[in-house]
């Protein structure tokens, strides 16, 4: 080692210093960066709990639709009797009498786009067909009625 390579007390001294200032500043840095993940992970698990409980919360008005609905659940065979009626009315939000008359007919007219007259007609029912996406014949058979009847129990949630 020359005399030039020789480092005095004081250099050395200086350099740990630095040394010792740097690490500490490295030190100082990995700490602010764990607590920042830290409270990032914090807000992602918040948010979490937060779309969980609000799942649980659609789970349960879900199962709570379906329990109200069970008694509107309609066999799909195609016939237009008063329990069809009903829950037509029901999920159209009308009175529940099991009747067809002027009401419901306006209201399933007005749910299929057919001309709001409170009459049932060739156009109400292709009206219909062509809202439920069978034959538009304009004849409201049984095909068309088991279509109705799967839609409205689609819309009562089964």
């Amino acid at each position: 080692m020359g005399l030039f390579d020789k480092i005095t007390g004081k250099e050395a001294k200086e350099k740990a210093a630095a040394a010792e200032k740097e690490a500490a500043a490295k030190a100082e840095a990995a700490k602010a960066r764990e607590e920042a993940y830290e409270k990032k992970m914090a807000e992602v698990k918040a948010q979490q709990q937060v779309k969980v409980a609000e799942a649980k919360a659609e789970a349960k008005a879900a199962e709570e639709k379906l329990a109200a609905n069970e008694a509107y659940k309609l066999a799909v065979d195609g016939k237009w009797g008063p329990k069809s009626i009903k829950a037509t009315q029901h999920v159209l939000g009308i009175t529940e009498d099991g009747i067809c008359g002027t009401e419901t007919i306006k209201a399933i007219q007005k749910k299929v786009g057919a001309a709001v007259d409170g009459e049932w007609g060739t156009g109400t029912s292709k009206a219909m067909q062509k809202f439920l996406g069978v034959t538009e014949d304009g004849v409201a058979g049984p095909e068309t009625f088991k279509a109705w009847q799967t839609w409205v129990n689609k819309e009562l949630g089964f």
